[in-house]
């Protein structure tokens, strides 16, 4: 089960991913040769979507 922090973690990831896709084009558009951050953004935000969302130890303990 996802908690609350997970999921604003996500949200706050997916925000930043939209916004290296949205520089990514924007920089093939004008040519100003930084896609490459871009798309290094982009990868970095979704690759910690799926750390943040997928647990190696386990589901969570209830206390």
């Amino acid at each position: 089960m996802a908690t609350k922090r997970s999921f604003g973690v996500s949200l706050l990831l997916l925000g930043v991913a939209f916004a290296g896709v949205f520089h990514t084009v924007a920089a093939l558009a004008f040519d100003s040769g930084l896609f490459v951050v871009g798309i290094a953004v982009t990868a970095a935000s979704l690759l910690g979507i799926v750390l943040v969302n997928v647990s190696i130890t386990g589901p969570p303990k209830d206390d």
